[in-house]
């Protein structure tokens, strides 16, 4: 593995889930940020990155606004699952 992150890394679920959880974590206790539900703001997180990504590999296509919308839903959802599996101590 030559880099640590790359945009072509964002283009699997798994990989965007992860990423998605890591910086909800990183930013869910910030002053303005603690008062949305973290469910809000991972959609939030991964309607930008995924839009971000996008744009990067030259992907982007207004047409497509409502599949980012509905796969940060996806993304959003599996993040959170994430984090609810961490936080009870998963499966055990």
């Amino acid at each position: 593995m030559q880099e640590f992150m790359n945009w072509e890394i964002l283009t699997t679920y798994a990989t965007f889930v992860t990423v998605v959880f890591m910086v909800v974590e990183f930013i869910k206790e910030l002053k303005y940020v603690k008062k949305i539900k973290t469910k809000y703001v991972s959609f939030l997180v991964a309607l930008i990155l995924l839009t971000i990504t996008n744009f990067a590999l030259h992907t982007f296509h207004v047409l497509d606004i409502t599949l980012y919308i509905l796969s940060a839903i996806s993304i959003s959802l599996g993040a959170n699952g994430l984090n609810d599996f961490n936080r009870k101590g998963g499966i055990l």
